[in-house]
């Protein structure tokens, strides 16, 4: 990102942050740090603005939802939340998963490489929600006497510095929700680790889900603990020796009532961990992974058709079109009743320029799936190209429910609104894409220009103002925390701001 190619906005960042904990979040010296839920929603909404900063974020439709659904999986039956749980995936090699502040739960790619099935996956998610609804974050930051403002420095640059290439030691002071870090001081305890433990097996059993992929888990974390040395991914420094875990699991598992769990289709976990890898990972070492895989015969059928899967993708990158669509064709085979294929292909058709083409397919996917955010967004792509502006921007208003903080949708809306010479929702939507991405100063001025454009009282004006109200409110703050402080000054306690989440 542009920030950290000018050091010297990044250094004044990391100074304001630091200046932010100390005078505006009640930081008297050495003295611990207490969170509130109130402050821990305040924080969590500024991590969210900067990760979306300093991160790249993998947010294609299918991607989003498919990993939401999982998160929602494990929250149907948790009851009233102190926090609204919104889950993303990070665009990084290192294995870690974090739970930040307010519900924010963050998976990196390389996580999702790692694990071998969707239950492994499902495994992380819920012990990463198990923390957050515990509060084990804000309990160990309470508990810790080690908390002072040169701590908080050291994490908020750990975090800052996590996307620039700061390396392990930069992803280990954010992991475990921004308290990371074993020089810290605030590496998740036994206890909690049981007890994020404890709750992950009881909601994947409630869910239907075997929770003994817990244990497939834990056992290759423990490899990596015995075999990597110095070094060890992030997940690693922020929670204890997966040994001492990976007993207390088989124990559970022991111990549990024996049960019938439902079959995982592997299908959607397959498909979206391809996905992810194309995104991710270098195309030609791509292209020879799975390459070997099928010319060798490697794994079962499923196996070989998901490397073919892989292949259509890493050449559909690259442009080779026919290439892509025969690898596809050899997929579909494998899974004709799969209406998800039908939308990859008609992606591939619009990569390719045959728009029109890729419409029957999108519609045959949302006839199937009519809440696949994927084929949908896609199909609106489409329509815009052949010239369908109207049904375009009907087919992205429809997706919102879907997809309701997705900073590229708000942006196709934006520009529709604007070609359709709705200038004020225009202006509203290019500004929300803009705060959804991080950007404070573009948000600001878009959303100025919807609330001079809009009529009192219209709905997407009263949603403009609030987050101007935010905006201000960050503003206002800063300005007075970077002032200097008159002898016997004492700085506010920050009030809670508004989501910014219409």
């Amino acid at each position: 990102m542009a920030i950290f190619r000018q050091p010297g906005r990044a250094c004044r960042l990391i100074t304001w942050l630091v200046l932010f904990f100390f005078f505006g979040a009640g930081v008297k010296g050495p003295a611990a740090y207490a969170f509130s839920v109130g402050e821990e929603r305040e924080i969590g909404d500024k991590l969210l603005t900067m990760v979306r900063q300093q991160f790249t974020l993998l947010e294609d439709p299918d991607i989003v939802q498919y990993i939401d659904g999982l998160g929602r999986g494990m929250l149907k039956d948790l009851g009233p939340q102190y926090f609204d749980f919104h889950f993303f995936v990070i665009n990084n090699k290192t294995l870690n998963a974090f739970a930040a502040p307010s519900g924010l739960i963050f998976l990196h790619s390389g996580l999702i490489e790692a694990v071998s099935n969707e239950n492994e996956l499902v495994s992380v998610i819920a012990h990463e929600i198990g923390h957050v609804e515990r509060r084990h974050i804000a309990d160990r930051i309470d508990k810790s006497s080690k908390i002072s403002a040169a701590t908080v420095a050291m994490i908020l640059a750990g975090i800052v510095m996590g996307g620039s290439g700061g390396g392990a030691l930069s992803e280990a002071m954010i992991t475990g929700s921004m308290a990371a870090g074993v020089s810290l001081g605030l590496k998740f305890s036994r206890q909690d680790e049981e007890e994020a433990d404890r709750l992950a097996f009881k909601w994947m059993q409630d869910a239907g889900r075997d929770p003994a992929a817990m244990v497939g888990m834990l056992r290759e974390l423990r490899r990596m603990y015995q075999y990597q040395g110095g070094n060890l991914p992030p997940y690693l420094l922020t929670h204890p020796e997966p040994s001492a875990r990976l007993g207390y699991v088989q124990d559970l598992l022991l111990f549990s009532n024996k049960k019938q769990y439902q079959t995982t289709d592997e299908f959607d976990f397959r498909r979206i961990k391809a996905r992810v890898l194309s995104l991710s990972q270098d195309t030609e070492t791509l292209i020879g992974r799975y390459g070997r895989i099928v010319a060798n015969g490697e794994g079962d059928a499923d196996a070989i058709a998901m490397a073919q899967y892989g292949l259509a993708l890493a050449y559909m990158k690259q442009a080779r079109f026919a290439e892509a669509e025969a690898a596809l064709a050899k997929v579909r085979a494998r899974y004709p009743a799969r209406a998800m294929l039908k939308a990859d292909l008609g992606v591939l058709y619009i990569e390719a320029g045959r728009y029109q083409e890729s419409l029957p397919l999108f519609k045959a996917a949302l006839a199937a799936e009519p809440h696949n955010a994927f084929a949908g967004y896609y199909r609106a792509r489409a329509l815009q190209q052949t010239g369908n502006s109207r049904q375009a921007l009907t087919q992205y208003e429809e997706l919102l429910s879907d997809l309701p903080e997705h900073p590229k949708l708000y942006y196709e809306i934006g520009t529709l609104k604007a070609e359709l010479k709705e200038t004020g929702a225009g202006y509203y939507y290019l500004g929300m894409s803009h705060w959804f991405e991080g950007n404070r100063d573009n948000a600001k001025s878009f959303l100025d220009q919807a609330v001079k454009a809009l009529p009192a009282g219209d709905s997407l004006r009263v949603k403009a103002e609030a987050v101007l109200a935010t905006i201000r409110e960050l503003e206002e703050k800063e300005f007075s925390l970077m002032k200097p402080r008159r002898p016997g000054e004492n700085r506010p306690a920050p009030g809670r701001l508004s989501p910014g989440w219409p």
